[in-house]
């Protein structure tokens, strides 16, 4: 059976004693370098989307060793807590392969992607990752619900409220999630969608925030948040707090990982590996029913590299040839909304998702660095996704569209278009996107169909 929770809490006190910063290099740096020369994993430029099934089957078995080797550290209390190869694989078999979520109308089946059958994409869409003032929030929040083929929300997060910083462990962060929540079931009521399931508690960085939404009349059982595995592979109590809380109300948790691309796991290679150990060990640390890849580059920080894109197409393809689990994975590009680089970076990390197994979820324009994004991000996303899913694009032809559309803008993340705030790009009135940016939008689509093959 999979093992208990109290017992996970049990084992951040009883594991084996190890400094974090041996954890880092001995455990996680070193074994990672060892596993990738041991199965053979190479990253490679020219086929990003991977084309030898060996490969993936490779980078799953890497990752299940090295979560049963390395285990999730626990920073609070120096221990590493452990599994063995059983209670890893037996995680693996309990894992949801479906989940129905939301209600009326607006219910939706969220499904592990299983190899070989090409899954109808659920798009996950909102501001992800930005952090918004109050009017930016509930002006842009509507631009995202009023989209068709978006199925689920996710809507970034409120700095300031009443002109006062939302500081970390603050009351703020209190009241800033609960007031986040408003702002969403306002927005769902007010566009007709009021039973859009949604990830919420953006807001909160400790587990404060989260506690203080876990209200029917805030954040109603069945919705999602969030719950992070810091990096590489580690927890602490207040990312178990958020696990436990929201698992006994009635949450589903999400399990974010970033592995950093340069960072301790080494390169892509190292970050697929290390993204599979954080999803299998985070089905039973963090009670995860979705699971989130976001291989981050360390120096552009978006999904849209080269490098990213193919550690996340390792990871999505491993999991569903071996242990298919929910995989949903962040479309965050350097570009931002109004200009056409965003379109190219959505396209080539949705048309990988899609293909691949993980579920997209987006956009994070500008790495949510700035306020710009807007609902027309969402619907390239989602006409992409299923573009590809009813065209039941073969990989062969959706690397080839992935590494044309790379070559268009991974010269310019040193300095990014980072386009224009909402107001600028839609009419906030109507929350309808403004001519000049649905123009830019229609060229994109013509040119998608006529360079590339695929109708939108």
């Amino acid at each position: 059976m999979v093992v208990d929770l109290m017992e996970v809490i049990r084992r951040t006190e009883s594991g084996p004693f190890v400094e974090e910063r041996d954890f880092d290099i001995e455990v996680i740096f070193r074994t990672i370098k060892d596993l990738v020369k041991k199965y053979g994993i190479e990253y490679q430029h020219q086929q990003l989307i991977t084309l030898d099934p060996q490969m993936a089957d490779a980078a799953f078995n890497a990752g299940l060793e090295l979560a049963e080797h390395a285990g999730m550290y626990c920073v609070d209390t120096s221990r590493v807590i452990k599994f063995n190869r059983q209670e890893l694989l037996y995680g693996l078999k309990a894992a949801p392969r479906e989940l129905r979520v939301g209600f009326g109308k607006d219910q939706r089946t969220l499904r592990a992607s299983v190899w070989g059958k090409l899954e109808r994409p659920f798009i996950w869409a909102g501001f992800s990752g930005a952090p918004l003032s109050e009017q930016d929030f509930r002006q842009s929040i509507r631009s995202y619900i009023k989209e068709p083929l978006v199925d689920a929300l996710g809507h970034g997060s409120l700095h300031i409220i009443d002109g006062i910083g939302v500081r970390t462990g603050s009351p703020m962060e209190v009241r800033a999630t609960r007031q986040e929540l408003m702002y969403v079931n306002e927005a769902l009521l007010r566009e007709g969608r009021p039973g859009m399931p949604y990830v919420a508690a953006e807001s909160s960085t400790t587990a404060l925030g989260d506690l203080a939404t876990m209200h029917p009349d805030f954040m109603a059982p069945g919705n999602f948040h969030f719950v992070p595995t810091l990096n590489e592979l580690k927890v602490d109590y207040q990312r178990l707090t958020k696990t436990m809380a929201a698992y006994e109300y009635g949450v589903y948790n999400i399990n974010l990982v970033d592995a950093i691309i340069g960072g301790y796991a080494g390169g892509p290679e190292g970050a697929a590996i290390v993204t599979i150990a954080a999803f299998i060990l985070g089905l039973i640390v963090h009670r995860a029913s979705v699971s989130l890849c976001h291989p981050a580059h360390n120096k552009w920080v978006s999904t849209s590299p080269p490098e990213s894109i193919w550690a996340e197409n390792l990871v999505g393809q491993a999991f569903a040839r071996n242990s298919p689990i929910i995989n949903i994975g962040d479309v965050w590009t350097s570009a931002g909304t109004g200009t056409q680089d965003i379109l190219y970076e959505i396209a080539a990390i949705t048309i990988t998702k899609t293909l691949t197994g993980n579920h997209p979820h987006g956009v994070g324009a500008t790495n949510g660095k700035f306020p710009h994004g807007s609902g027309l991000d969402a619907r390239c996303m989602a006409e992409v996704a299923h573009a590809v899913y009813n065209q039941q694009l073969p990989l062969e032809q959706g690397n080839e569209i992935v590494s044309g559309l790379v070559e268009k803008y991974e010269h310019k993340f040193a300095d990014p278009d980072i386009g224009k705030p909402y107001p600028e790009v839609y009419d906030v009135a109507s929350a309808t996107p403004q001519a000049w940016w649905l123009e830019i939008y229609e060229d994109f689509k013509s040119e998608m169909e006529n360079d590339f093959g695929l109708k939108l």
